[in-house]
C-alpha cells in the first residue's frame, strides 16, 4: 500500500470507527429505554394492582359496616377515603419513580452517545487539518454508500 493510500484507509478506517461506535451507542441506548419502559409499566402494574385490592377490601369493608349499623358505617367511610388516598399516593410515588429512572438512563445514553461523538468528531477534525481534500471525499463517499444502503433498504 503506498503512503498516499494510508490516511485514506485511516480515515476509512476512523469513520466506520466511529459509525459502529454511533450504532453501538444507538443500540445501548435503545435497549435501555426498552428496558426503562418496561420497569415503568412492571411497577405501575403492581402499583395499580395494589391499589386495586386497596379498593377491593375498602368495598368489604363498607358492606360489613353497612350491615352493622350507621355508626360503623361512618367508620368505615373515613377508612375507606384513607385507603383511596394511600392507594393514590402510592400509585403516584410508583409512577414518579419510574419516570425517574428513566429520565436518568436516557440522560446517562445521550452523555455515552455524545462523548463517542465527540471522540469521532475530534479525529476528523484532525484529519481535516491535514487533508482537508481526503476528509470531504470520504465524507462524500460515505454520503452515497448511505444513498445505496437506504436504496437498497427501499426495494425490499
Amino acid at each position: 500500500m503506498s503512503d498516499t493510500n494510508r490516511p485514506t484507509s485511516d480515515a476509512t478506517g476512523a469513520a466506520r470507527d466511529t459509525a459502529e461506535k454511533m450504532t453501538d451507542a444507538a443500540v445501548r441506548a435503545g435497549d435501555e429505554a426498552r428496558d426503562a419502559a418496561t420497569a415503568a409499566a412492571k411497577k405501575v402494574g403492581d402499583a395499580a394492582k395494589d391499589a386495586r385490592g386497596a379498593a377491593d377490601s375498602a368495598v368489604d369493608a363498607a358492606k360489613n359496616a353497612a350491615s352493622d349499623a350507621i355508626d360503623a358505617a361512618k367508620d368505615s367511610a373515613e377508612g375507606l377515603v384513607d385507603g383511596v388516598k394511600s392507594a393514590a399516593s402510592q400509585v403516584k410515588e410508583a409512577g414518579s419513580d419510574a419516570f425517574d429512572a428513566a429520565q436518568a438512563q436516557a440522560q446517562q445514553a445521550y452523555t455515552a452517545g455524545r462523548d463517542l461523538f465527540d471522540d469521532g468528531t475530534g479525529y476528523v477534525k484532525a484529519r481535516y487539518r491535514e487533508n482537508p481534500g481526503l476528509v470531504i471525499a470520504v465524507g462524500a463517499a460515505a454520503v452515497v454508500a448511505l444513498a445505496l444502503v437506504i436504496r437498497g433498504l427501499g426495494r425490499r
